[in-house]
């Protein structure tokens, strides 16, 4: 498959004509240089700069120059925030717009992650310039041909001006293909009016769930495990010491791993009743805004809504230890961050791409993503933002004062986790899981039979694709 996505001069034969070309470009090139040492293009936080006239600290080391053209042009993009999120993002887009007021961004908001629009849009020519999507998403369609190698625009310093864990979330075969906004995964929410101190192992878990029920007559927990396609559950199956992937990328669902975490909620949910049956993330957070539930698993994506509905009340930790092994339950670190539609996908011209990159590298910057953490909660990707928002956390600079626990809570579970796979054969997972884990909590199959049936119509989706045996892409460290 070519993934080799460098801009080409097409109908050009006459090698005169070449040389010239280069030669002006040389000069343009030599001269924007020039002009970039002689003024400030540091946004970091130690600096001060011209907004109009400077450039983001992505975009001045090793980034695109803006100085390469400034004839209008408009750049379609996808927008996946969340409603706190583009408070944020709005912030910075309009901070955009004054900086580089010839690159007008076309925004088309509430659109999903991982949705099947874009591969469809992307297969007419019709697709978004930019998008916003997760790591592993955005995986997949980079294999498919679909997105742009920025490691053939980007100099490799603008990479190591992001977290290894985000940045590594977005390298596929050694090729980077898109920019981290934040580090995401989940966190166990408590409601401290009922579970004063989280726990710290299952077993601790059981009993304060157990205890919550009788005294309270609320729900333990709310984990509607019979309703998700795998995400969540993930970091239970590695707890249980399970892997998704060996280190060949050829699954692994079918083991004592799976059946013991699948028979782990389900007993929780119909032996013990702690956990209450066929419920939707939807009415998770229902349950536990209005204090009917006691612990839910959730991500800071959702912080705002927690914190509005609780308070000083609400609290959060790492996900336990898992008693039966010793080991945490180890949710996917992942990310969201801003890719950009191979030409063939978009119908971009190369000034679009100019202007693409230099969207992508200011939306993932230190500003932006200080606005994210902000505003919205989220946790940074870049390097800088993530180390201004620890040193804002050991200050006890978070407002409202009890918000500073919270986010502790939440950074600290990013030391137990697992890498989130974005090879393409992980997009054959989530409805696979979803299959069968229903049939599951339907009684219609048992907990081995679930697994061997998530493994087996894995393997054969994978077979059907082309991704195995021929072609499989391997994953290397998949634990943090």
């Amino acid at each position: 498959m070519n993934k080799d996505y460098r801009r080409r001069k097409k109908g050009v034969s006459n090698t005169q004509i070449i040389i010239v070309v280069v030669v002006v470009l040389i000069i343009v090139i030599g001269v924007g240089v020039y002009l970039l040492m002689g003024r400030s293009s540091s946004s970091s936080p130690s600096t001060t700069t011209n907004t109009s006239s400077s450039m983001s600290s992505s975009s001045s080391s090793g980034g695109v120059s803006s100085t390469t053209s400034q004839t209008p042009v408009t750049i379609t993009v996808w927008d996946t925030y969340s409603p706190s999120e583009d408070k944020a993002f709005n912030q910075t887009l309009a901070a955009f717009e004054q900086q580089y007021p010839w690159i007008h961004v076309q925004v088309t908001y509430g659109v999903s992650v991982a949705t099947s629009n874009f591969a469809s849009a992307a297969k007419a020519g019709q697709a978004p310039i930019v998008y916003r999507d997760t790591s592993d998403d955005a995986g997949k369609l980079f294999a498919a041909g679909l997105l742009l190698d920025l490691s053939q625009y980007l100099n490799s310093s603008v990479f190591s001006q992001y977290l290894p864990i985000a940045i590594n979330n977005f390298n596929l075969s050694g090729k980077i293909y898109g920019l981290p906004d934040n580090v995401n995964y989940i966190v166990m929410f408590y409601n401290k009016k009922y579970v004063p101190y989280p726990p710290n192992t299952t077993a601790q878990l059981v009993n304060i769930a157990l205890n919550v029920n009788k005294t309270y007559n609320v729900w333990g927990i709310a984990y509607g495990m019979g309703q998700e396609y795998g995400y969540r559950f993930a970091a239970w199956f590695a707890g249980f010491g399970g892997q998704m992937f060996n280190s060949q990328g050829i699954p692994q669902l079918n083991s004592t791993a799976m059946v013991n975490a699948l028979q782990f909620w389900y007993n929780l949910t119909y032996v013990m009743g702690v956990n209450p049956q066929g419920i939707s993330t939807t009415l998770e957070q229902q349950l536990f805004t209005s204090g009917k539930a006691a612990i839910i698993f959730d991500g800071p994506w959702d912080l705002q809504k927690y914190v509005s509905a609780l308070g000083s009340d609400l609290g959060a930790a790492p996900l336990p230890i898992v008693s039966q092994t010793g080991l945490r339950a180890a949710p996917f670190i992942g990310s969201t961050g801003w890719v950009i539609s191979s030409p063939q996908a978009s119908g971009a011209t190369p000034q679009q791409i100019q202007a693409a990159l230099l969207f992508i590298q200011f939306v993932t910057g230190y500003k932006a993503e200080m606005n994210l953490w902000n505003i919205a909660g989220d946790i940074p990707a870049y390097l800088a933002s993530y180390n201004q928002a620890l040193t804002q956390l050991k200050a006890g600079n978070i407002t409202p004062s009890y918000l500073g626990s919270i986010m502790a809570g939440i950074f600290e579970q990013a030391n137990y986790g697992q890498k989130f796979p974005n090879i393409p054969q992980m997009s054959f997972y989530w409805n696979t899981f979803h299959e069968y884990v229903t049939e599951y909590y339907a009684g219609q199959i048992t907990a081995q039979q679930a697994a061997q049936e998530m493994e087996s119509t894995m393997i054969q989706q994978m077979q059907a694709n082309g991704y195995y045996p021929d072609f499989i892409l391997a994953i290397p460290d998949v634990m943090y």
